[in-house]
């Protein structure tokens, strides 16, 4: 009696084990893609100054290093898109980050 109650109680945990190790499997194949690859933004979210037009230069002190095409590192989104609508030049982004200097 004793020996069937510590193998039931063995079964039940060896089976909830199981269920768990199952449903992980089923899950997993849905986030593997996304899970370890970067995000990628799209260019067109990334030129869309339309936003600061009204504001220029009224922005925050976020850290988010934006790389313009004239080889100038800005500090932000919004500094970023200031200087590009204010600018005469017609630049543009080259790369999330600062520029690297050759």
């Amino acid at each position: 009696m004793y020996v069937s109650l510590i193998l039931r109680d063995k079964m039940s945990l060896f089976s909830a084990w199981l269920k768990v190790i199952f449903i992980t499997a089923l899950i997993c194949p849905l986030y593997s893609e996304t899970l370890l690859t970067p995000q990628r933004r799209s260019r067109r979210d990334d030129l869309d100054c339309d936003v600061f037009r009204d504001q220029l230069y009224i922005c925050t002190k976020e850290l988010r290093p934006l790389c313009g095409t004239n080889g100038k590192t800005y500090p932000n989104r919004c500094i970023f898109c200031s200087a590009m609508l204010e600018s005469n030049e017609g630049f543009g982004l080259e790369h999330h980050g600062p520029c690297h200097s050759a």
